[in-house]
């Protein structure tokens, strides 16, 4: 499939509306990963909430002990199947999306069977960002707090204290664009780690900070909506009847289903678009993850040459 690369001049609408596009170009292939992949990390992603609240509520009232066994040994599955499904759902759904755009030929099996190259790279890559952003958010809600008295101890007034948490937010959204962007190159290009994050934050992103901070600053503020909805109703609601609870429950892992799929494309397409503002060449992106057919055939067909005795 031929489409022409991500433009430089594309901005925050012209972003979503190509993400629909290349959602639209094939939906065939990002159903099967949707329900293959993306609908049971959602599942996993959701559900933790519910199982965690109900050891804490309902498991072993008057052992803690029991409780705390019970908790470590879903969190570790937990934590085991959601990294599984992550590290899935990342590998296919971005090589899937650059495929669309270096004419490559795709199939469920092979976009989905890419992770198996890229896995230790992507956890190196996932670790740097979670001990980056980890690190940022210690450090800045520390700064945060500590400046929200005044010097008698009294807390400041609201005003003040949401203009101090605005550059926080704003920071803090610019390292999630380093780290997704980061995770795009991982899975494209041969960096990774340190060198895909740095090549992320001092190299690709500049030029279209502002732009991919709105795009990915509105897509989180979509989790937070999905989050918030299924724990309000769902979880910890009493508003609603059993039923009501389940069809709001499915409703809410279909939606984030659907965001982690618009999520990961948008994300590749920032990547293009980033590196048309940098005028680098995307054809040969993602080719350390082709297999070489055509020498793989030729291997072959000389093989059964030799086999063929000489008349």
């Amino acid at each position: 499939m031929n489409r022409e690369p991500a433009n430089r001049s594309m901005g925050f609408f012209a972003i979503y509306k190509e993400a629909f596009k290349l959602t639209a170009l094939n939906k065939k292939i990002f159903s099967q990963i949707t329900l293959t992949i993306l609908l049971p990390l959602a599942f996993f992603y959701l559900s933790d909430i519910q199982i965690s609240k109900f050891i804490h509520t309902k498991t072993y009232p008057e052992k803690e002990t029991s409780r705390w066994i019970a908790y470590g040994i879903t969190q570790s599955i937990y934590l085991i199947l959601l990294l599984i499904f992550t590290l899935w759902s990342t590998s296919s759904v971005i090589y899937t999306t650059a495929c669309f755009y270096t004419s490559r030929d795709i199939t469920y099996k092979k976009v989905t069977g890419v992770l198996g190259k890229l896995w230790g790279r992507l956890i190196v890559t996932f670790l740097w960002c979670f001990f980056t952003v980890a690190l940022y958010t210690f450090v800045a809600l520390g700064f945060w707090w500590l400046n929200i008295f005044d010097e008698e101890g009294r807390i400041r007034p609201l005003a003040f204290i949401i203009c101090l948490l605005i550059p926080v937010l704003a920071v803090l959204t610019f390292f999630i664009v380093v780290c997704s962007i980061a995770t795009v190159v991982t899975v494209l290009e041969k960096d990774y780690g340190g060198r895909a994050f740095a090549k992320s934050m001092v190299v690709l992103i500049k030029g279209k900070i502002l732009v991919s901070c709105t795009v990915f600053g509105l897509l989180e503020t979509a989790l937070t909506g999905i989050i918030f909805m299924f724990c309000y109703l769902v979880v910890y609601g009493n508003k609603m009847s059993l039923v009501g609870k389940v069809f709001v429950g499915i409703g809410c892992h279909l939606l984030l289903a659907v965001w982690i799929h618009f999520l990961l494309v948008v994300q590749t397409v920032v990547y293009f678009v980033c590196k048309s503002v940098h005028n680098e060449d995307v054809s040969t992106v993602g080719s350390h993850l082709e297999i070489p057919v055509i020498h793989l055939g030729r291997e072959i067909k000389d093989v059964q040459l030799e086999r063929v005795p000489a008349v």
